[in-house]
């Protein structure tokens, strides 16, 4: 029998963990390998666990029974347990080497990364810490492999061996009605049961840690599934299985309900042309959902207190003869269905919406020149704004969000707002890297890429304000601030003619890649003035959409080559903020009709 090798993580922590009689040593990764048939690839799994001393060691012996020829070595990354793993797992005798490693808890995704890059085989399988393998597991992900697979996914039932009960039950029913079917979908792959060329996932990057780690719990491996789909060959092997021991209390299983929001969150701000599949898959088309659980989800304390109530009941319920109570099954459900859109609808989420508010801002500084006074608002005053959207409700969405929306029928926050800065004078790469940047808030940058400061403001005398160079647009879209075109020359292009026009839309995009910066997909008309003529020439020269001034929300049915934007200025403080940024087409006919009342009366 294989020895097993204790390795303490000096990544996550410098002290040993709490788990008594261990002698920590280091060890190199691969060391203690075992030979196998060099016809079968070899594999290393990798199990993360935290706080499942039973049934980790349970899913090791199983492992320890598999019919396969080629190498193996296991890798356990102990994420922070404190119940004793360690000492059980020195205890289990097998057959192959197996690798211990006691980390800080950091979540399932950094684990698995951290037993990834100590794996030393051909193909890296991850499993989850509750399942049993079936004795031809490792030899049906191998076959696919021999044949020429880049990663494999199998089946995962749930265990016969699960604690009785309504939880376990209505898994198991929903596990056997959601059987993977072709062609695969990044929603189809499933760390419990994954396995990939080591080569691959190192190319692939890893799990994102962000998705299993605060307040997140789950869809990495939908994530991570993105990138496997995009461009390799997956196979789903139905001999491949491994049973799921469900032991999830139903206190973890309504805290997963609620945590699965971050996640979704930020999946759909990641990935938002796969957002509407996600919240389908949740039910959110349901009746129920759109009938009961969206009033319910409004009313202030009431789900959470649904949810205590539930799970207190399940608990009771699973220590008696109704474990298996289909009544039972059903309330504990919807509480915790609930759960999940009130913490959905305090996110911004839900309900989803179809108008965007898109702000357009210019200067963002103390100004006191008074003929660019008017377009610049104080950083000061900037961050209050920002503070104030957030504080009512809106969510910041990113350019690829906006982009997802005008494209297909990809859903939004219930108050999206779009950021966006005319002009590109220089000390916007400052506010990227000091406001907006730290506060994940991403928006697009419309640069006039043939002049180097304010040109089209020096004629009527105003004081000249550096543009940014080619290196600090390139460091602003790092930031996440999407480089778009303000035109050439700033010049109104609805006085142009054909030509012109062709010049200031199509220029433009060669003026970036001259200067190394990707395909600009947006367009902004300086001054918001537009006509035909130009909307044409901007939909010629291949941009995705394109920008004017009308002081209204944006709507799936707008013209995308005219699309509104509601301009900020530096008189736009308190109320009147508020105002225009809550209803902006009534704030504009407020305006008008002021204006027009004081030519009449003097």
């Amino acid at each position: 029998m294989a020895g097993t090798t204790f390795t303490q993580s000096t990544r996550a922590s410098t002290k040993p963990a709490p788990e008594a009689g261990i002698a920590w040593q280091e060890a190199e990764p691969g060391s203690g390998a075992a030979v196998g048939d060099p016809n079968w690839p070899s594999i290393s799994v990798v199990v993360p666990t935290y706080q499942r001393r039973d049934v980790v060691c349970e899913a090791v012996r199983t492992l320890g029974r598999a019919d396969y020829p080629g190498a193996i070595e296991l890798i356990i990354v102990i994420d922070g347990s404190t119940d004793g793993t360690a000492d059980a797992l020195a205890a289990i005798a097998c057959p192959f080497p197996i690798r211990v490693i006691v980390q800080q808890n950091a979540g399932a995704s950094a684990a698995r990364n951290r037993g990834a890059a100590e794996a030393a085989n051909d193909v890296i399988l991850f499993l989850d810490d509750d399942m049993m393998c079936d004795p031809n597991l490792l030899r049906e992900h191998g076959r696919n492999y021999c044949d020429g697979a880049d990663a494999v996914i199998g089946e995962t039932p749930v265990d016969l061996g699960s604690p009785a009960g309504f939880l376990a039950e209505s898994v198991a029913r929903w596990t056997a009605s959601t059987r993977v079917q072709g062609p695969l979908s990044p929603f189809d792959i499933f760390t419990g049961q994954l396995s990939v060329r080591r080569s691959l996932f190192d190319e692939l990057g890893g799990f994102d840690t962000a998705l299993t780690s605060g307040s997140a719990f789950g869809s990495e491996d939908a994530d991570f599934g993105v990138r496997l789909l995009a461009a390799h060959d997956v196979r789903h092997n139905a001999s491949a299985i491994s049973f799921q021991r469900y032991v999830v209390k139903p206190r973890e299983y309504r805290n997963r309900a609620e945590r699965a929001v971050a996640a979704h969150v930020q999946f759909a701000r990641k990935h938002p042309y796969l957002a509407r599949d996600l919240f389908e898959r949740r039910g959110i088309g349901r009746p129920v959902v759109r009938w009961l659980y969206r009033p319910l989800s409004r009313i202030p304390v009431f789900p959470s207190l649904i949810a205590g109530l539930a799970v207190r009941t399940a608990e009771a319920g699973l220590r008696t003869s109704l474990r298996s109570n289909r009544a039972l099954a059903r309330f504990f459900s919807g509480a915790c269905s609930l759960a999940y859109w009130t913490a959905l609808r305090k996110s911004g989420w839900f309900p989803f919406s179809n108008k965007v508010l898109v702000l357009c801002y210019h200067a963002i500084r103390d100004e006191a020149d008074p003929l660019l006074a008017r377009f610049s608002v104080p950083s000061k005053r900037f961050e209050q704004q920002l503070n104030d959207l957030a504080d009512r409700g809106f969510t910041f969405i990113t350019p690829t969000q906006f982009k997802t929306f005008i494209d297909s029928d990809a859903p939004l926050p219930r108050r999206p707002v779009l950021l966006t800065f005319d002009d590109g004078y220089a000390e916007l790469i400052d506010l990227a890297r000091e406001i907006l940047h730290p506060r994940k808030i991403e928006g697009i940058a419309f640069i006039v890429t043939g002049a180097a400061s304010n040109e089209w403001d020096q004629a009527y005398g105003a004081r000249p304000i550096d543009l940014m160079s080619h290196e600090q647009l390139k460091e602003l879209g790092a930031l996440g601030i999407e480089v778009a075109s303000h035109s050439r020359t700033h010049g109104e292009m609805q006085l142009m003619d054909q030509s012109e026009q062709e010049a200031e839309a199509a220029g433009s995009i060669h003026d970036l890649a001259r200067g190394g910066l990707p395909r600009p997909r947006f367009f902004a008309y300086p001054y918001g003035a537009t006509n035909r003529g130009a909307r044409a020439a901007v939909s010629r020269a291949g941009y995705l959409a394109a920008f004017g001034l009308k002081q209204s929300r944006m709507q799936r049915g707008s013209d995308r080559f005219d699309l509104p934007r509601v301009i900020i200025l530096a008189k736009d403080r308190g109320w009147k903020f508020r105002a225009k940024t809550a209803a902006p087409s009534l704030f504009n006919l407020f305006v008008r009709a002021r204006r027009s009342l004081g030519s009449m009366f003097g």
